[in-house]
């Protein structure tokens, strides 16, 4: 009988951050296309500053996981459930902010959902596994 592995807090953070960390841009273009900023400043300032604003977020989230990783090492988790859910949010902002760079860098409408389904399904899959097995 497999048995399920049971991953300490430093470990659901690692994969949490990881995942936050490379969709941080897109999230932060989901956020400037809801406040319609590309109206006032070009894309490529927003993209500039989605990426300035991303390297300051990494910068914070390293800093962190090296000064807290012997303390979140010694506890374990045996619930991922609201861990989970938040990944499941973060992957979901980034997918649509991935389909929002997609039109940002001229690609047609008509194309978004097929970029965005599949791209969902491969990263809710990658991290439903990163949890259940």
């Amino acid at each position: 009988m497999k048995r399920k592995k049971v991953y300490n807090l430093f470990q659901i953070n690692l994969i949490i951050s990881v995942n936050a960390a490379i969709l941080s841009v897109p999230i932060l273009i989901v956020i400037a296309y809801i406040f319609d900023l590309q109206t006032v400043i070009s894309v490529a300032n927003i993209f500039t500053i989605a990426a300035i604003i991303s390297a300051i977020f990494i910068a914070i989230i390293v800093i962190y996981l090296v000064f807290s990783r012997e303390t979140l090492e010694r506890k374990l988790k045996p619930s991922y459930q609201r861990e989970f859910s938040t990944l499941m949010i973060i992957s979901s902002f980034g997918i649509l902010g991935i389909g929002i760079v997609f039109t940002y860098l001229g690609g047609a409408l008509f194309y978004v959902p097929h970029v965005i389904i599949p791209l969902f399904i491969l990263i809710e899959l990658s991290s439903l596994h990163n949890f259940l097995f």
